[in-house]
């Protein structure tokens, strides 16, 4: 599995060392810039977007949880919404494998470019 890290929203994602993906995913930040987007290249040919969310208590500003809606490119837009708890834990539960996956820092969010992408990278062998 291939992974890059996008983190200007006019250039292409860059490829990244697994470790590090991973720890990236684990902590949700990334020299400091918070992670607000995972694009998942699935064997299929999916995509799918992970895209945090909080969760506050009623009549509170405080934050009560954070799960991750994942999405699934359909045409010109996003459907299958479903909710997952970490993106690292659905990308591990994956079978088959996902062939890459771009993980987005905030101010870089350019869906488009990330999708032409992920839709360039060669097919998984």
């Amino acid at each position: 599995m291939q992974f890059l890290l996008k983190t200007t929203r006019n250039d292409p994602a860059e490829p990244m060392e697994t470790q590090e993906a991973q720890d990236v995913l684990k902590r949700l930040r990334h020299q400091g810039r918070k992670l607000v987007e995972v694009f998942v290249l699935a064997a299929d040919g999916t995509i799918d977007r992970y895209q945090e969310r909080t969760r506050r208590k009623l009549g509170s500003n405080a934050i009560a949880s954070r799960t991750w809606l994942c999405e699934t490119a359909e045409g010109d837009g996003w459907g299958d919404g479903r909710y997952i708890p970490e993106p690292l834990e659905a990308i591990d539960d994956m079978n088959p494998k996902p062939t890459a996956a771009v993980l987005v820092l905030m101010g870089a969010e350019n869906p488009q470019a990330t999708i032409e992408q992920l839709q360039s990278l060669p097919a998984a062998t």
